[in-house]
């Protein structure tokens, strides 16, 4: 699963890759995006490999489409080059959705110890991320942590942090 916008940073033109590379080793998996369309580019690479019978757009969902999306998905997959913060990582911790991402920018930060942290651009490290949670034990594991780390994220958290530093400012 991928949620968000098409823009070249959230790099969905190498998970399609990561798609190709693991339809090749026999592994059923099935891939919903879900935001923004694909673009023509991807469009055509899915049609050039053949896999459209393994990806499934489901459009621009309400809010609560998309958690019953999150909930229902086995991974996301978040290989973006370039994120402010990284919101779906933790939509998708706060589902029980183990996560692939990015170990770059701000990601690593969020989603701390919680998901698998990968090489944007490296298709064999994801392809490898997504083999890795075959194993149950592993999977449970990163769901748990994920589900933990999200309670790191609330609003009353951040209004404590922001008022922190307003004490700190003040000294």
């Amino acid at each position: 699963m991928n949620v968000g916008s098409n823009n070249s940073r959230k790099n969905v033109s190498t998970f399609l890759e990561v798609l190709s590379v693991l339809k090749t080793l026999g592994l059923q998996i099935h891939f919903w995006k879900a935001g923004a369309d694909f673009n023509s580019e991807q469009k055509d690479f899915i049609k050039n490999h053949h896999l459209e019978d393994s990806i499934t757009y489901l459009g621009k969902p309400d809010e609560h489409t998309l958690v019953q999306i999150y909930s229902a998905a086995d991974i996301l997959v978040a290989p973006s080059l370039y994120e402010g913060f990284g919101m779906t990582v933790l939509e998708a911790m706060a589902c029980g959705t183990p996560v692939i991402s990015s170990n770059v920018t701000s990601l690593p930060e969020v989603a701390g110890d919680a998901a698998i942290l990968v090489e944007p651009k490296d298709v064999q490290a994801i392809a490898n991320a997504v083999c890795r949670l075959k194993d149950d034990d592993y999977r449970n594991s990163l769901i748990t942590k994920g589900l933990a780390r999200v309670q790191k994220f609330t609003w009353e958290n951040t209004a404590e942090q922001i008022i922190d530093v307003y004490k700190q400012i003040i000294k």
